[in-house]
């Protein structure tokens, strides 16, 4: 069963250059599914596109055009969801500490959604949920860390009370933004093996959005590889890391670090410009070491590959 249904969607965000209005097209016409309980990466430079893509999916961006239908029901062109979709698709951001009000306490912090969304009879009931989690995290005492303010722990402490207060809700499909990339490498791991043992226990649908296709191989089930607001590549995480096809997707594994092999270092052209105007042609043309003249001047479509395997690239 897909728990969320993405069909063709775009964002897009009016500029100006020299008086005339233009259009960044940070998500142009992305179509994918992810399947309950499965997990979903979303890779990509800086600038591509994938944060974009998972505030439009939380609904805090609205989309410019396309279709979200989430549990069967479309909530795309809809000003304002109804207050159970909400509990079901929660995010976690890249920054932990702007995540939390610096005047609140940590209890105060994680108690709020629960009275928001009805769960728990009473104050009391809900600080008990609240213990339970910190619990489940490593955080002993409990009650020791209930009466801090955010700015008291570390960001590694921090972001891992981010995923526990998301998970809390129970929610459907989780996205995680870049959730681990401010932290020490020291710290990343306790954060990521929270995050996967509570979305396996729970049976969560999540999107993990990285920039590090080494941990989104890890993480995910199916990686989508997306390139200026265009999902180049998707399919198996495994398969995808082991023979990668698109030659964007090949430049990203090559700078993946490996203690096990030695990789020879694929260079783009150029650097990425995310302001550039819409090509008739490829996207990543104008970097692409195999580009050809063609490439120049036809758009390739996202196609069937072998089994789920789909690439966006006319030299594939």
């Amino acid at each position: 069963m897909n728990i969320i249904e993405v069909k063709k969607l775009k964002k897009y965000f009016p500029i100006r250059k020299f008086g005339r209005k233009s259009f960044v097209r940070a998500v142009d016409g992305v179509s994918f599914h992810t399947e309950q309980g499965k997990v979903l990466g979303v890779l990509g430079e800086s600038g591509c596109g994938k944060s974009t893509l998972g505030l439009v999916l939380s609904r805090i961006e609205k989309e410019t055009a396309g279709e979200i239908i989430f549990k069967g029901k479309k909530i795309s062109g809809k000003s304002k969801l109804d207050k159970q979709t909400r509990r079901d698709i929660q995010i976690i951001f890249q920054n932990p500490y702007d995540s939390f009000d610096p005047r609140l306490t940590i209890l105060d912090s994680m108690i709020r959604p629960l009275k928001i969304h009805g769960i728990g009879q009473n104050t009391s009931e809900m600080r008990e949920i609240v213990e339970s989690f910190l619990s489940k995290a490593g955080f002993e005492p409990p009650s020791a860390f209930l009466k801090r303010y955010p700015y008291e722990l570390s960001g590694g402490q921090l972001q891992r009370i981010s995923v526990l207060r998301a998970m809390m809700l129970d929610p459907s499909f989780l996205i995680a933004d870049e959730c681990v990339s401010m932290l020490d490498l020291s710290v990343r791991a306790s954060v990521i093996n929270l995050l996967l043992d509570l979305v396996h226990l729970k049976n969560t649908s999540m999107m993990f959005i990285t920039h590090d296709i080494s941990l989104g191989k890890f993480v995910s089930d199916k990686l989508a590889i997306i390139y200026l607001g265009k999902i180049v590549e998707i399919g198996d995480a495994e398969e995808i890391y082991r023979n990668p096809l698109h030659p964007y997707t090949k430049i990203l594994i090559s700078y993946s670090p490996s203690v096990f092999e030695k990789k020879e270092k694929i260079r783009p052209k150029e650097l990425i410009d995310t302001s550039q105007e819409p090509t008739e042609g490829c996207n990543f043309a104008a970097r692409c070491p195999i580009a050809t003249r063609e490439c120049f001047t036809t758009q390739p479509e996202l196609k069937q590959y072998t089994g789920n395997r789909q690439v966006a690239c006319l030299k594939v």
